[in-house]
């Protein structure tokens, strides 16, 4: 790789006014024509400026490092990478990336590396809203899709409650009164116990008291949807609609609710939640879901930790969750 000092020589020039060009300060002290002639220099032999160099003498090296947890390998984590790489992009700012898989030993080896790069803030980004382990001793440092487990520290999320709200809210809108709930069994995890929450707070200020038996647990796969959503159908008092905790769900919905000969949304109005396109907008009809503010959330948090915005409150921050209306949902026909 060819040196300021080569550039130099080739465009006959002192090492200190080719530095001057390339680092941009030369306006004023050196000539347009001898800037020209370095700049061409430069592209000739291929010259890449060592940014990360200059940034360590002037203590930044304007580079973000994103730890995640299980989100490079998943289709849920692409707005959200798509967000910080864009901001970064327009910001001039470099960004290292590596993902943990998950596992505690693996966070703590992945840290180190971007420590050792001298990333001047990280994100830790989560694949789903969850508590995030952040060393004691890590500044500069904020929670994408979850939150610190200790005081001080930014995180950003879905406002899950407000999402729950809306979503059984336009259902009650429609006219429906008997509305089922589709939720995960996997111990309670944050973002299910939140949307039960708002589930329950709207039917109650609707003057519609929750029924215990229209809440169905299952497991967080197609075979575990389909199992719930039959128990939640195959009823006599079966409801006249069902808000589902996920896209995957709803669909599992949708495939009992067809072995049942139901039609949606003539005979049963479906929601979901995610808005995860390569669901949502391939079921028959497209589905009406909850679409999680991945985009707006890593964008938020990615310019206000480089300075392009207010820095990041030391708490947590919930961003609002979009209703997406599709196909599904319809007023209860008359039974």
């Amino acid at each position: 790789m060819p040196t300021l000092a080569e550039v130099a020589s080739a465009a006959r020039v002192s090492t200190a006014s080719a530095s001057l060009v390339l680092s941009g300060k030369s306006e004023g002290r050196v000539s347009a024509a001898t800037a020209a002639r370095v700049r061409a220099a430069a592209e000739e032999l291929g010259y890449v400026r060592d940014a990360l160099a200059g940034g360590l003498r002037k203590g930044r090296t304007r580079t973000l490092g994103v730890l995640a947890e299980q989100v490079l390998s998943t289709p849920y984590a692409v707005s959200m990478i798509d967000a910080i790489l864009t901001a970064c992009r327009e910001l001039g700012w470099s960004v290292l990336m590596t993902d943990a898989g998950g596992r505690a030993e693996h966070s703590a080896a992945a840290l180190r590396e971007l420590q050792s790069r001298r990333v001047d803030v990280i994100i830790h980004a989560a694949m789903y809203h969850q508590e995030v382990h952040v060393d004691p001793e890590l500044t500069r440092v904020a929670v994408l899709n979850g939150f610190a487990d200790r005081d001080g520290v930014a995180g950003v999320v879905p406002d899950e409650v407000d999402a729950a709200r809306q979503a059984v809210g336009h259902l009650i809108s429609l006219g429906h009164r008997r509305i089922g709930h589709v939720t995960d069994s996997r111990s309670r995890t944050v973002a299910s116990e939140l949307r039960l929450q708002g589930y329950h707070e709207v039917l109650r200020e609707a003057g519609i008291e929750p029924e215990a038996g229209l809440v169905v647990r299952g497991a967080n796969n197609p075979a575990g949807a389909d199992e719930a959503a039959r128990r939640m159908l195959d009823r006599p008092d079966r409801p006249t609609a069902v808000f589902c905790y996920n896209d995957g769900m709803a669909a599992g919905v949708y495939r009992a609710a067809a072995e049942l000969g139901l039609s949606v949304p003539s005979d049963l109005s479906v929601v979901g939640f995610d808005d995860l396109t390569l669901i949502s907008t391939n079921l028959a009809p497209a589905l009406t879901t909850m679409r999680l503010p991945h985009y707006e959330m890593a964008d938020w948090l990615t310019r206000a930790l480089v300075g392009a915005a207010d820095p990041p409150p030391p708490t947590t921050t919930r961003f609002p969750c979009a209703l997406v209306e599709r196909g599904s949902t319809a007023p209860p026909r008359e039974r």
